[in-house]
């Protein structure tokens, strides 16, 4: 029984080891086709993979600055000019420019335009009211004249309620129909009337205002420099109270140095430029101290120009504009920023693009519009805004 089971054993075993072996072969075929297969399929599509990769790394970035773009446009309207700033896009004038007072040399003919400290446009009535120092009268100009007309003193300079001497700067009270102006040289403030001028009175006396503004409720605001402070005016009131300043003339932050150009925005907040420190300052409704808007960049060797502040704009972003007469230049500083840029080059004294030769006092009227005091070409030039 045995030997028969050995003998069966012994035909089945090389049977069965043969089959293992084919088995075996046929594994290795297997895999060895399966691995062929796959580095087939590796190397096929591997630069596709790549071409997917290199498109999706392009397809991200586009999306998602386009996306950043977008966030900020929609989230911060009011520091898009900011932004534009930052990218070197900032807001430009065309330079083809058009003298809108002035231009006919140095002189007190209705024509010319000498000395100009302060001016105000009139978008309503297409008007600038100009304040001429070392003058005894406020010119306004109709857009596109060729001569301006007399629309407050005129009489000589003296103290009489219808003379004024040295007028340094010039507001328009709307609602009132009312020219609010800076007597310097008598130490007041007047009003004339805009629509004749046979009732000016003084509803400020004893202030050596250097500048003048309105706000949207009729309070009056002059920069004054024996003080070296800023006050408010409401409506009727003499006396008023300091709202920036006043602490003595210095370049701490609660102070101010000889403050001339004011601006009032509509949260109330008070921007001022001093004259001798050559900066401006931003006030908050309230506040007891001023912050550092923007400076003017003044060589060691100079100082400011007498008789010739540096100018101040702001617009409805909060970006502030200064003119800088010692390098002939615009400047604006983006609401939020401690850098500077400049928006324009004048030339100047014959150098390109000579558009002009020592910028003052500056404006921006409602559409954007750019407003150049050109003391040394005794007039004042004007910068359409660059839509495109």
């Amino acid at each position: 029984m045995n030997d028969n089971f050995d003998s069966i054993n012994d035909e089945i075993t090389p049977t069965s080891t043969n089959q293992s072996r084919i088995s075996k072969k046929f594994l290795w075929i297997t895999i060895g086709i399966l691995l062929i297969l796959i580095l087939l399929s590796i190397s096929i599509s591997l630069p596709i993979i790549m071409r997917k990769k290199k498109n999706t790394s392009h397809t991200t970035t586009t999306t998602t600055t386009t996306i950043t773009t977008t966030t900020k446009a929609a989230i911060t309207t009011e520091k898009l000019s900011f932004i534009s700033m930052s990218n070197n896009n900032y807001p430009k004038w065309n330079l083809n420019f058009s003298i809108v007072a002035g231009g006919n040399g140095y002189g007190n003919d209705l024509d010319q335009v000498s000395l100009p400290l302060g001016f105000y446009i009139d978008d309503d009535n297409q008007m600038i009211y100009i304040t001429n120092y070392n003058s005894d009268r406020v010119v306004g100009w109709k857009f596109g004249e060729k001569s301006g007309k007399i629309v407050a003193g005129g009489n000589g300079p003296g103290d009489g309620f219808n003379q004024l001497e040295d007028p340094s700067d010039v507001t328009v009270d709307k609602k009132n129909d009312l020219l609010i102006i800076c007597d310097q040289g008598n130490k007041r403030v007047v009003q004339w009337s805009r629509q004749n001028q046979t009732d000016p009175q003084i509803i400020i006396s004893v202030i050596k205002c250097n500048g003048v503004t309105i706000d949207n409720n009729g309070d009056i605001y002059v920069s004054e420099g024996e003080t070296h402070s800023v006050k408010q005016f409401k409506q009727g009131e003499t006396k008023g109270r300091i709202v920036a300043g006043g602490h003595g003339c210095g370049y701490e932050s609660n102070q101010l140095n000889d403050p001339t150009y004011i601006f009032v925005d509509k949260q109330y907040s008070i921007y001022v430029s001093d004259y001798k420190y050559g900066r401006v300052t931003k006030w908050i409704k309230n506040a007891k101290e001023g912050i550092v808007v923007a400076k003017e960049r003044i060589p060691e060797h100079a100082h400011s120009w007498p008789h010739h502040p540096f100018g101040m704009a702001v617009d409805h972003f909060g970006n502030v504009y200064v003119s800088e007469p010692l390098y002939i230049q615009i400047m604006c500083w983006p609401e939020g920023s401690k850098e500077g840029y400049t928006v324009m080059d004048g030339g100047g004294f014959n150098r390109p693009p000579n558009l002009f030769d020592a910028p003052a006092a500056i404006s921006l009227d409602g559409e954007g519009n750019l407003y150049v005091v050109d003391t040394q070409k005794d007039r004042i030039v004007k910068f359409d805004l660059d839509t495109n």
